[in-house]
């Protein structure tokens, strides 16, 4: 199936230019389809993510510009590992699979990333996103808070559980979604998140924990990925 989000930019300015033409996240993997000159490729990343999409693509442009051949550089690219804290793997022990995407610094990081969890879930298993608060500018505190409530019922998230008052406009926002199917839960502490994950979340799941600049998701994922072992 041809991924379900596509995009089509010149990566870089070198004297090859490089056209990523699509891009299809999955669980094992993304993929990442280029274009440069008549010279085709898909790329198969052992990592998930736009993060790691970004660094293949410059990585493929950079040996492009040294005189490789596509094929070539995307086989190199291909190898990269996950970038820490940008929707990096983490099995849990009930068989659920838990995206650490605690180092996403903005807004538009965290919708990214909610979007390659709605690719990855898709007809596989339910999606749960756990979220904190932005740090942000005062003035658009609101609005990117607002607006990330709104595009996890766009892209009909299962759960959604908020992290902290400070981050309460995501909940807000998704309960104003008439349409939305899923469940928002805000709780105030970590330990009330780390309750409501390990009570709601099976085996086949996937479970996001984003937006963390300003909330210490990362002991959440620490302490969810040490349970039962």
């Amino acid at each position: 199936m041809r991924p379900a989000r596509h995009c089509a930019k010149r990566a870089g300015d070198g004297m090859t230019a490089l056209a990523v033409d699509d891009i299809e996240h999955r669980l094992e993997g993304s993929r990442v389809w280029l274009r440069a000159g008549d010279d085709r490729v898909e790329l198969a990343l052992t990592a998930v993510g736009e993060a790691a999409v970004d660094a293949a693509v410059a990585l493929v442009q950079l040996r492009l510009d040294a005189g490789e051949l596509l094929a070539q550089a995307a086989a190199a690219a291909s190898a990269l590992p996950e970038i820490p804290g940008r929707t990096a793997r983490r099995p849990l022990a009930n068989g659920a699979v838990l995206l650490d995407d605690t180092a996403a610094a903005t807004a538009l990081d965290v919708r990214a990333s909610l979007r390659v969890l709605a690719d990855i879930t898709r007809g596989r298993g339910r999606s749960i996103a756990v979220l904190g608060e932005l740090a942000t500018e005062p003035a658009d505190w609101f609005d990117d808070h607002d607006a990330l409530g709104r595009i996890i019922v766009r892209l009909d998230v299962s759960q959604l559980v908020v992290v902290g008052q400070g981050a309460r406009h995501i909940h807000n926002a998704a309960g104003l979604e008439g349409s939305w199917d899923g469940e928002s839960i805000l709780v105030d502490t970590l330990e009330q998140a780390y309750d409501v994950v390990r009570a709601q979340v099976d085996e086949g799941d996937v479970v996001l924990v984003s937006a963390a600049s300003l909330t210490p998701l990362d002991r959440l994922v620490a302490r969810l990925v040490e349970a039962d072992r």
